[in-house]
C-alpha cells in the first residue's frame, strides 16, 4: 500500500479554511440571551458582593460604564466583561438589611459580532425575605437646552431639609421618561440635576436642578412630571460705547428712521420684568406690575434692527430672578425667552408678549 504525506502548509490552509466567517447569508439581528445568572432574578436572603451573568454568545459593553444605575446606590461598583461573562462586585459590608436591590445596565450590552442589544438588562435580589413590589415613572418636563441623558435622577427621604445620598436614583431615556420598579411602600422627594462634574454629589449654586416632592410609590402605573429648567436670568454682554452710540442717533435722528413701537402685555397675577436688546448695542426695560387687565405701553421710537425679548415673572415682587431653592421649596421663577421682533424705519408696531405660565385664572376680579 502506498502511503500520501500532505504538505504541512496544505494542513494549515484546511485549518484556516474552516475558522473562515461564512461569506453571504442574513444579517444576524438576535441579541445575547442569558442562560445563568448569579443572584438569580428575585434572590431572597442574598448578601453577597458581586453578580454574574452569563450569555449564550460573546459579548460588549462599550458604554456600559457611565450607564450602570444601582438602587439603593451600591459603592465600590465595577464590572468586568470576559467572554460571555459580564462580572460586577461592589464593597464588602454594605448591604441594608431587608432591603431590594437593583442594578441595571439598561440596553448598553450587546453580542459582540453586531452589538444586537439586550433589552433592560438587570439584577435583582433581596437582603430579606421578600421583593419589593412597588414602582414609580414618569418623564422630565425640561426647558432649555441638554440632553437628558446627562440628568440624574435621586429619591430622597421625604422632608429632609438637606440632600444628602439618595435612596434610590436612575437616569432618564433621550425622550426624558424614567421608570424605577422594586421599590418600597414609602414617600420621596425627587431630586433631578445635571452632574457637571461627575464627582456623583449634587452641588448646590452650581448645578442647575428640579424637584417634586412628597411622592408615593404605587403599585399601578400611574406617572409624574419633573420641573427642571436648565436656563438662568442672565444680562447680554452689553457694549456701552455702541449703548450711547445708539441712544445719542435715537435722540438727534428723525422719527422717520426710526420705528414707533408699543407692547400689549396680558393679564397676570405676578410682576413682569422684561427687557428687551438689539445685538447688545441697545437695552430697554418694560417692567410692570400685576395686572387684572392687558396692559398697553407707550409708545416709543427704537432704532431699526432685530429686538430679543428676556426677562421673568417676580413671583415674590423683591425685584430679583429668583433660582429654585430645595431648603425653601420654590421653583425657579419662570423665564421669558425666545421671542423676537423686527423694528423698521418710518413703521409703527404694536407687540404682544407672551407670558409664560400665566396665573389668570388666579386673579381675583
Amino acid at each position: 500500500m502506498k502511503r500520501f504525506l500532505i504538505p504541512s502548509f496544505l494542513l494549515l490552509l484546511v485549518g484556516c479554511a474552516v475558522q473562515s466567517r461564512p461569506q453571504g447569508g442574513p444579517k444576524d439581528e438576535t441579541p445575547p440571551a442569558v442562560i445563568k445568572m448569579t443572584p438569580t432574578l428575585g434572590a431572597l436572603n442574598f448578601t453577597g458582593n458581586g453578580a454574574e451573568i452569563v450569555f449564550n454568545e460573546y459579548i460588549q459593553g462599550i458604554k456600559l460604564r457611565g450607564n450602570i444605575a444601582t438602587s439603593p446606590p451600591l459603592e465600590g461598583l465595577e464590572f468586568e466583561i470576559i467572554g460571555k461573562k459580564l462580572k460586577l462586585k461592589w464593597e464588602d459590608e454594605q448591604l441594608l438589611e431587608n432591603t431590594t436591590y437593583r442594578i441595571s445596565m439598561g440596553d448598553e450590552i450587546g453580542d459582540l459580532n453586531e452589538n444586537n442589544k439586550y433589552a433592560n438588562l438587570e439584577v435583582v435580589w433581596s437582603t430579606g425575605s421578600f421583593i419589593d413590589s412597588m414602582q414609580v415613572g414618569g418623564h422630565i418636563d425640561k426647558t432649555g437646552k441638554g440632553a437628558f441623558e446627562d440628568l440624574t435622577i435621586w429619591l430622597l427621604p421625604e422632608g429632609s431639609d438637606t440632600v444628602g445620598l439618595p435612596k434610590f436614583s436612575t437616569t432618564p431615556g433621550k425622550d426624558g421618561s424614567f421608570y424605577l420598579s422594586y421599590l418600597p411602600k414609602d414617600t420621596f422627594d425627587f431630586l433631578v440635576f445635571e452632574d457637571i462634574n461627575f464627582n456623583k454629589i449634587w452641588d448646590d449654586g452650581v448645578e442647575t436642578f428640579g424637584f417634586l416632592k412628597g411622592i408615593p410609590t404605587s403599585s399601578d402605573s400611574s406617572l409624574i412630571a419633573i420641573p427642571y429648567s436648565a436656563e438662568r436670568f442672565e444680562f447680554p454682554n452689553l457694549d456701552t460705547a455702541a449703548l450711547d452710540s445708539v441712544a445719542n442717533f435715537v435722540d438727534t435722528t428723525s422719527s422717520e428712521n426710526l420705528g414707533l413701537i408699543s407692547f400689549t402685555i396680558p393679564p397676570s397675577a405676578d410682576s413682569v420684568i422684561l427687557y428687551a436688546h438689539r445685538a447688545g448695542d441697545v437695552l430697554f426695560d418694560l417692567c410692570t406690575g400685576a395686572s387684572k387687565d392687558t396692559l398697553k405701553t407707550e409708545a416709543h421710537y427704537y432704532a431699526p434692527g432685530k429686538y430679543e425679548l428676556f426677562g421673568y415673572l417676580d413671583l415674590n415682587g423683591n425685584g430679583l430672578w429668583d433660582s429654585p431653592s430645595w431648603t425653601l421649596n420654590t421653583s425657579a421663577e419662570p423665564l421669558i425667552s425666545g421671542q423676537t421682533f423686527e423694528v423698521k424705519a418710518n413703521w409703527e408696531l404694536e407687540q404682544p408678549i407672551i407670558l409664560p405660565n400665566s396665573k389668570e385664572d388666579k386673579i381675583e376680579p
